[in-house]
């Protein structure tokens, strides 16, 4: 997935033939419409021309707009859609039914068991033991899930998942920590942290939701209708369910890698400098181009990340099961 990343103030984006012009104080340059998949506004300041959107939208680019700590204000795609009602209705239908249980439970495992693919990954690379532990630690965490579905009660379900989560989360970012360096003062995930890695974190999450929110719409479901997370009014909870098991292979193992190697990022006015944030949305757009370990078929993790939200439209569509990634 090639990502344009745009921010700074003043920053104006046209369009000349089939390329769109960004324009700044630094100069001009010239981008084909056919090397860009998303556009990512990052920053106010930042005008887009009409002729820049309607390219874009010919051209099946989607544009992503971000506030100031990385969470996705809106995002605009392409009119067109995969078995929109037909997809909908099912979703809606799991959750009147008690089916959005399945789901839930689905998607807890999934998360957790790519936390545990993590650390093992981890494990091997840094020769750190102690991961592999923590990693099967996690993966019986995963397994106690399916207990929870003989329960029937969507509350109780809930709330036996967010319980087994809070526990595998304590467990792995305590080791995530142990694999970064002592200087920046990691003691855990924290979204109000202004440690380097937890600022890093919020920002690359953002273009996650995004690209997940992205993904589930084009397969016809509805973002705002979530299993696990309570739906909030303008919130696409959908996407941050499907986003879970996403989290840790595309943007956590990246950044302990880009850190331990040296990278780090520079803050402004307590916001990550417009150079960092370009930098983690070009880690974040490499690993998407990068083999997918353990999917369904062979395929890169921007090939899963639309593969799998195809096969979640499918499972609710037909009533099947549901094979999620990181299993």
């Amino acid at each position: 997935m090639k990502i344009l990343h745009i921010a700074g103030y003043g920053v104006r984006v046209g369009v000349n033939g089939g390329s769109l012009i960004i324009e700044s104080k630094s100069g001009k340059r010239k981008m084909p419409i056919w090397e860009v998949d998303v556009v990512v506004v990052a920053s106010s300041g930042v005008s887009l021309t009409s002729r820049a959107l309607r390219l874009m939208i010919r051209s099946g680019v989607e544009l992503l707009v971000l506030d100031s700590r990385g969470d996705p204000v809106g995002i605009m795609y392409s009119s067109y859609y995969t078995r929109t009602p037909e997809t909908r209705r099912a979703q809606y239908l799991a959750v009147a039914s008690g089916r959005a249980t399945y789901y839930m439970v689905s998607i807890a495992k999934c998360k957790i068991g790519s936390q545990a693919s993590v650390l093992e990954r981890l494990s091997v690379d840094f020769s750190e033991k102690r991961l592999r532990a923590h990693a099967e630690e996690l993966r019986e965490k995963a397994g106690s899930l399916e207990e929870l579905l003989s329960k029937g009660n969507f509350d109780y379900v809930r709330s036996g998942v967010m319980s087994v989560e809070a526990q595998a989360s304590k467990i792995y970012w305590s080791s995530l920590a142990l694999t970064l360096p002592r200087e920046l003062e990691f003691n855990g995930r924290d979204r109000e942290s202004v440690d380097q890695f937890n600022m890093s974190l919020n920002y690359a999450y953002g273009i996650l939701y995004g690209l997940a929110w992205r993904a589930l719409v084009l397969a016809g479901l509805d973002p705002y209708a979530g299993f696990l997370h309570v739906d909030r009014s303008g919130k696409p909870v959908l996407a941050f369910d499907y986003v879970e098991m996403w989290r840790a292979p595309i943007v956590d193992e990246v950044l302990v890698r880009a850190f331990r190697k040296g990278f780090r990022i520079k803050v402004d006015g307590g916001r990550i400098d417009t150079e960092s944030r370009a930098e983690i949305a070009s880690l974040i757009s490499r690993r998407l181009r990068e083999r997918c370990p353990n999917a369904y078929r062979t395929m890169t993790f921007e090939e899963a990340l639309k593969g799998y939200a195809l096969k979640l439209a499918s499972s609710l569509r037909r009533g099947s099961s549901y094979t999620c990634y990181g299993v």
